[in-house]
């Protein structure tokens, strides 16, 4: 059994794969992470994703099997970059990018099962509580000047490579397409979105978080004409852009 173990695991996460993740993590060209990304990991991680989730117990609450699926390899992106390869296990043996990865997406799937259960037992209509959540300061956050010019500059960027994958892959779908071009729209139009109007008639930067969300998620339903759950699952292809643009972008010297 543990031969064969070995034998699955080496058909897509091999030697090749465990360098590549240490040539990502070490690489300080923008191009050189594409490439590893694109050409090495990306089939492996989404084999690891698949792979995971039906091997373990998983509460999906109100997503579809591709949808967690998404959410985990945006998730995997994120965090791999944090793997040490010079760590000593307990064995006594250097750390194996392939059993960190996993850990990150088992966890994930793990955090996944507590949040939906917890929203399916406390899932209460938005619009009852809308105005108390507005009015509390904890579900609140400012936006800084100091980070605008950073933020700005990821936002072109995510939406640059938004307008090429829309522009370029002929195996998206029509929804897809449709969900892309107005988030597109979003974030071209962040600054404006996020920032309600005071009583004296200037720009107030304290909004809530929830209530920016769900504003957002109006818009799109309004331009698109999709329901949340195609919304969602159209979003895929661009949550992942995003996920891999932040981490090159923030982990650039």
């Amino acid at each position: 059994m543990v031969k064969r173990r070995r034998k699955i695991r080496q058909l897509y996460f091999a030697e090749r794969e465990e360098q590549a993740v240490i040539d990502y993590i070490n690489t300080t060209s923008v191009e050189h992470r594409h490439q590893l990304y694109n050409d090495i990991l990306l089939l492996p991680f989404k084999k690891m994703t698949e792979s995971i989730l039906r091997k373990y117990p998983t509460h999906f609450g109100n997503y579809g099997v591709h949808e967690i699926e998404a959410n985990a390899l945006s998730h995997l992106i994120e965090h791999f970059v944090k793997f040490n390869p010079e760590k000593i296990t307990k064995s006594g043996k250097k750390a194996k990018a392939f059993s960190y990865c996993q850990t990150i997406v088992r966890n994930f799937y793990k955090d996944h099962s507590k949040k939906t259960y917890n929203e399916q037992k406390t899932n209460l209509p938005w619009e009852d509580y809308s105005d108390e959540i507005n009015s509390r300061t904890e579900f609140s956050y400012e936006i800084d000047d100091t980070h605008k010019n950073e933020l700005e500059e990821l936002i072109n960027i995510v939406t640059q490579k938004m307008r090429e994958k829309i522009e370029e892959d002929k195996s998206l779908k029509k929804n897809e397409i449709i969900v892309g071009e107005a988030i597109i729209h979003v974030l071209s139009n962040w600054h404006v979105l996020f920032l309600e109007e005071s009583p004296e008639g200037k720009y107030n930067k304290k909004v809530t978080n929830n209530f920016a969300k769900n504003k957002i998620l109006l818009y799109l339903k309004e331009q698109t004409k999709l329901s949340t759950k195609e919304i969602r699952m159209s979003m895929k292809p661009y949550k992942e852009i995003y996920n891999v643009e932040k981490t090159m972008f923030y982990n650039e010297d």
